[in-house]
């Protein structure tokens, strides 16, 4: 009479539509066995259940939550915690105060527009009209951190579709993860019916006949055996039998070891059992006490170096049967006997090498066993595998590595064994899961600056280009484009593609926030950081176009871009931002505007060194030189933003400002900053720039050298700085100095002559003493200890050994020249030196 039972099948997990809960769908079946071990499943009842969270705030541990949910919630397997986080996470975005509470909150009101926004959009305002300023003493209000709020802002848009945020990333990131999941279990389950087609079908009351069979002599009979026994394997309500069975694992493990070598489908049998049981964490440690693991690599380097013995003996590859069988699939060529049985091998080969390199990719959730399998050589294994043609096996050996790129050693590794030169020939492919898992694979690799190049040198960046606008792939592309681009070596090569069009397109069409878009704006910051690139993005009106949606959004990020245009040395791209000024300066006045909008708004301002515009009359117009003499205060505001007033002023400063910088106490406070700031290049550079700003206009210099006289001194230091920009600053300002001031031109010049000689100074400067100590020092080869006699009275005295001239005076009859009616030397010289040219002699002299 046949049992009838109830089961309970897991089904999909989601996050709750309206409540901060998370549902669990299953299914209720009740299922039928039959005496011959058969089951029919009878009917099915679906069902949910709702596991509620009480509260899920940013402080909440969402790993251990998701833990703490998967051991109280039976229908959730372990392996599930991934996508239990992913779904708490998205509930925490959402908004997780708790559950009732939260949902009875009204909604809130949208915000008032912001003034910020409204005065960057808005025409300057008239003259008369002026904010009242500051005054000189009173600290200024820092720019607020938090962004101002935006009414009904819409929906941040890419490539016409929603942009998406970085928890809808991550949902997509975990489906894709799911996705590849089911496709590698979906592939496994298509291998496994093609080696069930072999065989019969099994059943559980069958098992100690199917034992039986793994101790027989002929090799048919062991595989049909171990076949049996991976059919009743793949049946997970088997596992409580099998896995309690006295031997049966250690018999496998057995047969697998002694006599793996002699059949591909007992090794496939086999490792498909082992495949089966390492789907769940909990038996790993079964696997491992077997040593399938390391047996399972022996297989692997056995095949592979079949493969490789029979590409050098028959000059065949894997690659060459696939290429052929494909042609004659097409009916293009004819497959001979030989080459159709060398098909069928390396199909069966791939099928288990998918099988084994899935098992170990299952086993390797252990960091120490992922360990060990990378001391046997898995990583060299899986960059073999990309030569093949199998698609599956080659997603399954990219996502591999892609786990094991993460680590240093890995990575060095997979360099050495060329990995970039073959996964290039998979970019593009027509395969979207193989195209992903390999992009996803050079962007893991991407992060090491060896392998950036071997991209660059296989002509990645074209075809990365080409995949930019495809949604699919325009996160990892982007990604992948900006590592490289953070190479300054290689931003211009991408003038000469498609790329900086495709970007200004995609920047113009995100709306809202640009963080919504990581990788496309960081992308956009590093290539405009070059003149070639920065002219291309503002061709024709570009540039007009971006400066319009910078000052509609209030985007720091956009402003960034815009701040990176402004910094390039051509004066045709400074002269753009002319008919801006006046909004930039209004949206920096803005008092709601953001410290980071502000940084970036200032930047721009004080990279903008236009020779022809009137600075005076916006000066006066804005009040802008004591707005920005109340930032220059030290330890007023965040050195960034003090960094940029400091440029700034020196831009403002011309021939028609100079009398007002000078009565808003900027100089006296730049003076003083310097000496705060000595220890900051970044500061000393631009304060001295400054100061040379100054030096140059009539009243600016007098103040400085009258109110600061101490600035002359502290640039003659700087003359001896480190940094050679300083040194060359500091340099043309003493020379300005010197041009103008007669008086100060003399005492630069001594000045210069201590700064540049202060050893030798210190030296003479000592007194007799002193001298002598300092003379202690070993010179010319004798020091201190040598022995000076001077007791010979014929002028000469002796060194050690050596017999030296008194004083020079004695060699001639001169006043101590040598001529030629000397006789100090020549006289007691009898050798005759008429015969030696000037050459000859010179080399005499080279010791």
């Amino acid at each position: 009479m046949a049992e009838v039972k109830k089961k309970i099948k897991p089904g999909a997990i989601e996050a709750h539509a309206e409540e901060l809960a998370i549902v669990v769908h299953y299914e209720v079946q009740e299922v039928s066995t039959q005496s011959d071990g058969s089951q029919k499943v009878i009917s099915k009842e679906p069902g949910e259940k709702k596991i509620s969270v009480k509260s899920l705030s940013e402080k909440t541990n969402v790993p251990l939550l998701a833990t703490e949910i998967i051991e109280k919630c039976k229908l959730i397997h372990p392996s599930k915690a991934g996508q239990v986080e992913e779904l708490l996470y998205q509930l925490q975005s959402r908004g997780g105060g708790g559950g009732a509470d939260a949902k009875a909150k009204p909604a809130a009101k949208p915000a008032a527009a912001s003034p910020a926004k409204s005065a960057a959009a808005a025409p300057p305002p008239p003259s008369n009209v002026a904010q009242s300023p500051q005054k000189p003493g009173q600290p200024p209000s820092t720019p607020s951190k938090k962004p101002p709020a935006a009414a009904g802002a819409p929906a941040p848009m890419l490539n016409g579709k929603p942009a998406p945020k970085a928890q809808s990333r991550l949902d997509a990131e975990a489906e894709e993860r799911a996705d590849l999941q089911a496709r590698r279990q979906a592939q496994a389950m298509q291998i496994f019916k093609m080696q069930q087609k072999q065989y019969e079908q099994a059943y559980m009351n069958k098992l100690d006949e199917y034992i039986e069979g793994l101790y027989e002599e002929e090799m048919p009979k062991k595989v049909r055996a171990t076949g049996m026994i991976a059919q009743l394997f793949r049946n997970t309500e088997n596992f409580e039998v099998l896995l309690s069975h006295e031997t049966l694992m250690q018999t496998l493990s057995r047969v697998l070891r002694e006599d793996g070598k002699r059949s591909i489908d007992l090794c496939t049998n086999i490792i498909s059992v082992f495949f089966s049981v390492s789907n769940f964490t909990q038996f790993h440690g079964l696997i491992m006490q077997n040593q399938v693991g390391a047996l399972t690599m022996d297989l692997i380097d056995l095949e592979i170096k079949r493969t490789e013995h029979r590409a050098s003996e028959e000059n065949i590859s894997p690659a060459m049967v696939a290429q052929k069988a494909l042609e004659a699939s097409q009916g293009q060529v004819t497959l001979s006997e030989r080459e159709k049985k060398l098909l069928a091998l390396i199909q069966k080969q791939d099928r288990l090498l998918y099988i084994a390199f899935y098992m170990l990719l299952n086993l390797s959730e252990d960091i120490e066993v992922e360990r060990k399998m990378k001391k046997k050589n898995i990583v060299v294994y899986l960059v073999k595998m990309l030569e093949r043609s199998n698609v599956e096996l080659l997603i399954l050996a990219t996502t591999f590595l892609k786990k094991l790129s993460i680590y240093k050693e890995n990575k060095e590794t997979m360099s050495s064994c060329k990995i970039v030169e073959k996964l290039m020939k998979f970019v593009p492919v027509l395969n979207d899961v193989l195209l992903m898992s390999v992009l996803r694979l050079l962007h893991n690799l991407s992060f090491d600056h060896s392998l950036r190049d071997d991209m660059v040198k296989h002509g990645l960046i074209p075809k990365a280009v080409e995949l930019m606008m495809v949604p699919r792939f325009q996160p990892v592309v982007l990604g992948l484009l900006y590592h490289i681009s953070m190479e300054d070596k290689y931003k211009s090569l991408f003038t000469f593609t498609d790329c900086l069009n495709k970007m200004y397109d995609m920047l113009m069409r995100v709306q809202a926030d640009l963080r919504n878009t990581p990788e496309l704006i960081a992308l956009a910051v590093n290539l405009t950081q070059n003149p070639r690139n920065a002219e291309t993005m503002c061709e024709g009106d570009r540039f007009d176009k971006m400066m319009r949606r910078a000052f509609q959004t209030c985007d720091e990020l956009m402003f960034k871009v815009l701040r990176n245009l402004s910094q390039q040395e051509g004066i045709n791209i400074k002269r753009r931002f002319g008919p801006y000024v006046e909004q930039l300066v209004t949206l920096l006045r803005a008092p709601d505007i953001t410290a980071e909008l502000f940084v970036e708004v200032l930047g721009c301002l004080a990279n903008l060194y236009i020779p022809e515009f009137d600075f005076l009359g916006l000066v006066r117009k804005h009040d802008l030189l004591t707005f920005l003499a109340t930032y220059a205060q030290p330890g007023a505001v965040d050195d960034d933003i003090l960094l940029e007033v400091v440029m700034f002023v020196g831009v403002l400063c011309n021939e028609g400002t100079a009398p007002l910088i000078v009565s808003s106490g900027l100089v006296t406070t730049l003076f003083q900053l310097m000496g705060d700031k000595k220890e900051d290049d970044e500061f000393v550079l631009q304060i001295a720039f400054t100061f040379h700003k100054f030096l140059l206009h009539d009243e600016t210099r007098a103040s400085l050298l009258t109110n600061t006289q101490q600035v002359v001194f502290y640039l003659v230091d700087l003359l001896q700085d480190k940094n050679k920009e300083v040194r060359r600053v500091a340099d043309q300002c003493l020379d300005i100095i010197m041009d103008t001031d007669e008086e100060w031109a003399v005492q630069i010049r001594n000045l210069k002559f201590e700064s540049f000689n202060q050893e030798w100074l210190d030296v003479v400067s000592q007194p007799a003493g002193g001298m002598a100590a300092h003379a202690g020092r070993q010179r010319n080869g004798y020091d201190d200890e040598t022995e000076v006699d001077y007791s010979g009275g014929d002028g000469y005295y002796n060194i050690g050994d050596q017999r030296l001239v008194a004083d020079f005076d004695d060699l001639g009859t001169n006043g101590g020249t040598w001529g030629p009616g000397d006789e100090g030397l020549q006289g007691g010289y009898e050798g005759n030196y008429d015969g030696y040219d000037e050459e000859e002699l010179r080399q005499g002299y080279a010791m």
